[in-house]
């Protein structure tokens, strides 16, 4: 008796159908590299929850008499390790240790907590946080600015941060690489929805996105940065660049030290005592970096949370911060006598959290949130002063005063010869009296407005770009532009920017946005003031 035949090539066939199914939907997330993509929708950005619960495990909180200080292996906190070797908290009367914790969530968990008594943090982390640990902790000093040690790379075709638009950006998810992408997001106007973010848990992840050409730009820092550029651009010449970086915006990214508020107000002195401890380490470090580097290696190596580093290596981390001293440190607080500059960069920080729904719009930081009164405890303490340095006898050129920056006289035409466009600011419309040249007093808060703006960019250029509607003739309408373009510029030279920093150009009609103007509508849009920020082509 002949039974069934059981046609297997038609089952194995249904198998690798149904096979194919379950990984069309297990892997529809993934690229090619295989790691989860996440089209973030920023709504539900929630602030990180600490990475362990059992960091401390049975460790013991410290006394009052003691302080402890947490670290991660920001270049940034390794002064600190220079202050011991050298005895420096001994000179203070300060019992001090240090505890690692990578993560900026466990950080600031346990600073709240009273584990530890101070941390370094970056300023972006630490006010992103502030929702979760309100009044825990107060600001009370600057290690230093990241200066090139974060930044946007990116494909060789895209030409400036408005080209971001409609293309893949990758960055770490939860940090100061999302910052970052937010306040060069909101320089030109675009929102998350006009690009395709790609979250990423860490950098190796975002690296291999530019890597294998998955996203077209990411948000990156040194040492992976510069690697990845170097490395991607061995293989393929010319194919990546650096698209901005924080030397071109200096006061973008702080890192801060915070101490525990309830500690600080019980122990004041502590904390002085541990700010001269701090700004010793500093001093040394800025005055005498070869051998300070070169000790940095040693004690950095000692430490699994550093790895095995170099002279060289500590060296190349230094060039990429400014290593903050006591006497910047007592400017910026206001201390010295010069405009307090600290509460602006902090507002500006939480404004850039809060514009993309990263921060509650409603949240407004404790006034407490920082403190100078422990920095003034200090502004008589000469021997921490950092003098002038001879950078060809220091070695140590990044730490020198900041030079400021010479502008070039340009022309219209030589401004395209010589520079390179970074980016057209969004910004809201200029209104001038009509048929005139005139700024409208409700305008002037928009022309303050772009004031801030260049002291945020101290190195670039600017381009004022003026348009008329088609109304009236070619020749009156040109002049017009141009007359308007000149006021502006007028209104900032007032206001202390460099003349041969600005070029004035009006376009009449001749660049209209609505080619064939209709209705009154169309005459606005093409009736504007556009700011153009540009650089050194070579910088």
């Amino acid at each position: 008796m002949q039974g069934m035949r059981i046609k297997w090539g038609n089952v194995i066939i249904f198998l690798l159908v149904i096979a194919a199914a379950i990984a069309a939907f297990y892997f529809k997330d993934l690229p090619r590299n295989g790691v989860p993509i996440d089209i973030v929708d920023n709504e539900d950005w929630q602030v990180p929850e600490p990475t362990n619960d059992d960091i401390f495990g049975d460790y013991t909180m410290p006394a009052d008499d003691e302080f402890t200080i947490g670290l991660d292996s920001w270049i940034g906190g390794t002064p600190i390790l220079i202050g011991l070797n050298r005895g420096y908290n001994d000179d203070y009367d300060l019992d001090l240790s240090i505890k690692y914790i990578s993560a900026d969530s466990d950080r600031i968990r346990a600073l709240s907590e009273g584990k530890i008594h101070a941390t370094e943090m970056s300023l972006p982390s630490f006010m992103r946080f502030q929702e979760q640990y309100p009044d825990s902790a107060v600001i009370v000093g600057i290690t230093d600015f990241s200066r090139g040690a974060d930044g946007i790379v990116a494909k060789s075709e895209v030409k400036d941060l408005n080209d971001m638009e409609g293309r893949k950006v990758s960055y770490v998810a939860n940090g100061t690489g999302k910052f970052i992408l937010n306040k060069f997001l909101r320089l030109v106007g675009l929102r998350y929805q006009d690009i395709e973010p790609v979250e990423r848990e860490d950098m190796s992840e975002v690296i291999q996105d530019l890597r294998t050409g998955y996203s077209d730009l990411i948000v990156s820092w040194s040492p992976d940065m510069n690697v990845a550029v170097n490395e991607i651009n061995a293989r393929n010449p010319n194919s990546v660049k650096l698209l901005i970086t924080t030397e071109e915006v200096p006061n973008l990214v702080p890192t801060m030290l915070v101490v525990n508020k309830d500690y600080a107000e019980r122990n004041p002195d502590k904390v002085v005592s541990f700010l001269r401890t701090w700004f010793a380490a500093s001093k040394y470090t800025i005055e005498k970096p070869d051998k300070a580097y070169e000790k940095l290696a040693e004690l950095m190596s000692q430490n699994e949370e550093y790895g095995q580093v170099s002279k060289e290596e500590v060296e190349a981390s230094f060039r990429d911060i400014r290593l903050m001293s006591l006497n910047e440190n007592l400017e910026y607080f206001g201390i010295d006598g010069s405009k307090s500059r600290i509460k602006s960069i902090i507002d500006d920080t939480v404004e850039t959290w809060k514009r993309y729904g990263d921060m509650n719009r409603e949240f407004v930081p404790s006034n407490d949130v920082f403190s100078e009164d422990y920095l003034g405890k200090l502004r008589n303490d000469d021997e921490l002063l950092v003098g002038v340095v001879d950078a060809e006898v220091s070695g140590n050129s990044s730490q020198t005063d900041d030079k400021k920056k010479e502008f070039k006289e340009q022309t219209e035409q030589s401004i395209e010869q010589n520079t390179e466009r970074v980016a057209k600011v969004d910004i809201p419309p200029v209104y001038y009296d009509s048929g005139k040249a005139t700024v409208k007093a409700e305008s002037i808060p928009v022309l303050d407005e772009v004031l801030d703006i260049l002291s945020q960019f101290p190195e670039y250029y600017l381009i004022v770009d003026a348009h008329t509607d088609s109304v009236g003739s070619d020749e009156a309408n040109l002049k017009l532009s141009k007359d308007r373009a000149e006021e502006v510029k007028k209104y900032l030279v007032q206001k202390g920017v460099e003349e041969n920093r600005i070029v004035a150009r009006g376009w009449g009609e001749y660049r209209p946005i609505v080619a064939n103007e209709v209705t009154e509508e169309d005459k606005a849009k093409n009736r504007r003031t556009e700011f153009i920020l540009t650089r050194e082509i070579g910088n």
